[in-house]
């Protein structure tokens, strides 16, 4: 049985679980970057990228960096970026 109070709450509470979200365009790839509230109370950036593929189905992957990660990741991000340039 459909339970629209359930699903209210379950929506709220991700919404409210939200703290940033950004979309990126590239070409035919969208990248997602959302700062979430993890049920600890920790935040943690989730990175997704989203594309269709040849056969036109929506084609996504996911990486999750937590709080005590962030820096080593900006660090190595921002070095591998130097061989970008």
């Amino acid at each position: 049985m459909y339970n629209q109070n359930q699903n209210q709450d379950q929506s709220l509470k991700q919404i409210k679980e939200s703290v940033f979200s950004k979309m990126m365009r590239a070409g035919s790839k969208n990248y997602f970057f959302d700062v979430k509230k993890a049920s600890n109370g920790s935040n943690y950036l989730t990175i997704t990228d989203s594309y269709k593929n040849q056969k036109g189905e929506q084609v996504t992957s996911r990486t999750l960096i937590f709080r005590d990660h962030i820096q080593d990741f900006l660090a190595n991000l921002q070095e591998a970026g130097t061989y970008l340039q």
